[in-house]
């Protein structure tokens, strides 16, 4: 008995593994990515996980816009002229409103005193109640505010708490349309700027009134969708496609911006990562804010314009959490998404998952100064994906806030923020000058006590003066050449007059100049401090930096004493080589001061630095075009000419150097692959 209940388990075992259903682990259908500290995108874990799909019944015909408001999604049904209310607790439609009325809405907007939309079809801007009433038309503006030639297409609007009506205009290049709570048109706001290119500002120069009446009309891009934030100021979105109607729209301006009360924007200092073909932005708690493009690509920013995550993408096999044409985003007070699809007519909702929601809790508590309850989550967040920016970011700022700016200043420093880094500087600066000022007072003052005294004990014959012979005998070829460093910044002609005769410098003392200068240079590209730095130290190759220091200098040089020698200058190439390398006397003297100021300055006081290398550069590079005006013996005019010849000669030959070294790799290419064709066909 015993072995047939063993043979009928084994039996069973046996059939269980090969009739076992498949295990399968969840997923979202797009991958989420955030920035790394290296500013490039970086998978990470899922932020958000499709789920429900609604109107997938195709109730809906082209719809524009949706809103989120008290447990309902509001939608724009375009192609049926009218707004569909759908509640969210009984997944159902409960009503309608604007049938009969609205001719195609394309934007809408949701309160508690009714539902606003923006009718294209009628270029009508309605107000309408909860129950259907129309309470409010708002109709091409009798205002002489309001320009005869503007349009006024309604394609989206938005209402703040105190009933201020934002509208965007199809065509309205002047910026948003704002109107009273009664409709009353108020003017624009936050109009983009125009952006002229080089062709046109040449134009500009030579073209007459008439000629220039027949160019297009430049006027800025439109801006394309809006919302309102929890501190009623307004988001808005422009599409940076090339569009022959508006003049050109660099990256230097981003497709979102955060406006204040004036209209400017809040993040136009900041380079903000985006989409060219955004549709809709949604604002949502702590600063937050979600965009997303045409082809479905959401992203998620914190107050200060950074990427939190990106998500989402286009569909091309009928997949849930992507979409075909994305016209429309919002948020619910719990954090779910709901994205519109224009092209399929449904919705689609994302719920926020652990990882965004301790994102998000992270960067609340920082907002509300638990910033101890802040540093925990980051530290987690990091265990998870520890090149990610935001963490880093958010980890430094509560560090920060927890007043220990040495290590906060490590994590600014990661993620290559200069602001934040400098203000930590400010304060260990504040904090080492607290703590030392009375030993730097006392320490001056004994120095000066002990210098006047023994001034005092000299003067009186107690002491004598003495001389340190051995650092006299080690240091006096480098004094004499030094006088003429000096010499050359305190009395420039005077001493370019000794170097033509011969009488001061030499090609060697010109040769460890020039190399004083190269590591001078080198220093101030390699080793100002972070917060000053010039260049990604630990990205950039040395060659580089190397090559722009030496070709300019040779050309300079070799073109300076041909172009010269052409146009009847006095000067010889020794001349030239020993009066170029002391021209670079004020670098080689006060770079080195700036570099180690640097360390000192912090970005609040960075005029000084900026100033100060200005007045470097411009002092060397005059020094430069004296040289070479009394080596040469020329005429200002004379000078002005050879100059312009010499930049010239200096941009030929590296025109000719690059072709060269083209033509020779072509050579290469061609006696390699004749190489391998040989040795293959023997």
């Amino acid at each position: 008995m015993r072995k047939k209940i063993m043979a009928m388990l084994s039996l069973i075992l046996a059939f269980s593994i090969i009739f076992a259903p498949e295990a399968r682990a969840s997923e979202s259908t797009a991958y989420t990515y955030t920035m790394s500290v290296n500013n490039e995108w970086i998978r990470t874990l899922d932020a958000y996980m499709p789920g429900t799909v609604y109107f997938y019944d195709g109730t809906l015909l082209s719809p524009e816009d949706l809103f989120y408001y008290d447990g309902k999604l509001y939608i724009a049904d375009t192609g049926n002229g009218r707004i569909v209310i759908y509640d969210l607790e009984t997944n159902s439609v409960i009503g309608t409103v604007g049938e009969g009325t609205l001719v195609g809405p394309t934007g809408i907007f949701v309160t508690g005193d009714g539902i606003y939309a923006a009718d294209k079809g009628s270029e009508t801007v309605y107000g309408i109640s909860h129950e259907g009433e129309i309470l409010l038309e708002i109709k091409r503006p009798d205002s002489y505010l309001f320009s005869d030639v503007s349009q006024f297409i309604p394609s989206k609007v938005a209402v703040t708490s105190q009933g201020v009506i934002f509208v965007c205009g199809e065509g309205a290049y002047e910026g948003l349309m704002q109107f009273d709570k009664s409709g009353e048109f108020q003017g624009y706001y936050a109009a983009n700027t125009a952006k002229i290119s080089f062709t046109e500002r040449i134009e500009e120069l030579f073209f007459t009134e008439e000629q220039m009446e027949t160019l297009l009309t430049r006027t800025p891009a439109p801006i394309y969708n809006l919302d309102i934030s929890d501190r009623d100021l307004v988001y808005s979105i422009t599409q940076l496609e090339a569009n022959t109607a508006w003049s050109v729209v660099s990256k230097t301006e981003n497709a979102v911006k955060y406006h204040n009360m004036a209209g400017n924007d809040i993040l136009s200092k900041t380079e903000i990562e985006d989409e060219a073909n955004f549709t809709d932005i949604a604002s949502y708690e702590n600063g937050i804010s979600f965009a997303v493009s045409s082809s479905g690509i959401i992203y998620e920013y914190d107050e200060n314009g950074d990427v939190i995550f990106s998500f989402g993408g286009r569909d091309t096999s009928n997949r849930n959490g992507l979409f075909t044409s994305a016209s429309a985003i919002d948020v619910s007070e719990d954090g779910v998404i709901y994205v519109l699809d224009r092209e399929r007519g449904y919705i689609q909702a994302f719920f926020p998952t652990d990882f965004a929601i301790s994102t998000h809790t992270a960067l609340n508590n920082i907002r509300t100064g638990n910033y101890s309850q802040s540093e925990d989550i980051w530290l987690e967040l990091l265990k998870l994906n520890g090149m990610s920016l935001v963490a880093h970011s958010g980890y430094g700022k509560s560090l920060y806030q927890q007043q220990r700016f040495e290590e906060a200043a490590e994590q600014f420093k990661i993620v290559n923020d200069k602001h934040y880094y400098s203000e930590c500087m400010w304060e260990l600066r504040n904090q080492w000058l607290q703590n030392n000022l009375i030993y730097i007072i006392s320490a001056a003052a004994i120095l000066l006590v002990l210098l006047y005294a023994r001034r005092l004990l000299i003067k009186k014959g107690i002491l004598k003066k003495r001389n340190n012979k051995c650092i006299q005998r080690l240091s006096r070829p480098f004094k004499v050449q030094w006088s003429y460093v000096a010499a050359m910044i305190r009395h420039p002609i005077d001493e370019l007059y000794y170097i033509k005769r011969g009488w001061h410098a030499s090609v060697k003392s010109a040769t460890v100049i020039y190399i004083a200068a190269f590591a001078v240079y080198v220093s101030d590209m390699f080793f100002r401090s972070f917060t000053f730095s010039v260049i990604d130290t630990d990205n950039t190759s040395p060659l580089p930096i190397v090559v722009m220091f030496i070709v300019p200098l040779i050309l300079w040089v070799i073109g300076n004493s041909m172009v010269s020698a052409i146009n009847e200058g006095e000067g010889s190439f020794k001349n030239v080589y020993v009066s170029t390398a002391y021209a670079f006397s004020p670098y080689l003297v006060f770079a080195p001061i700036i570099i180690i100021a640097t360390y000192v300055f912090t970005l609040n006081e960075a005029f000084l630095i900026h100033f100060s290398w200005a007045v470097i550069i411009l002092w060397t590079a005059f020094l430069l075009c004296m040289s070479l005006k009394e080596i040469h013996n020329y005429t200002v005019k004379e000078s002005v000419k050879v100059i312009f010849i010499t930049l010239f000669f200096m941009v030929m030959a590296v025109i000719v150097c690059v072709i060269v070294f083209l033509i020779l790799q072509q050579v290469v290419t061609f006696i390699e692959d004749l190489y391998n064709e040989v040795t293959y066909r023997v």
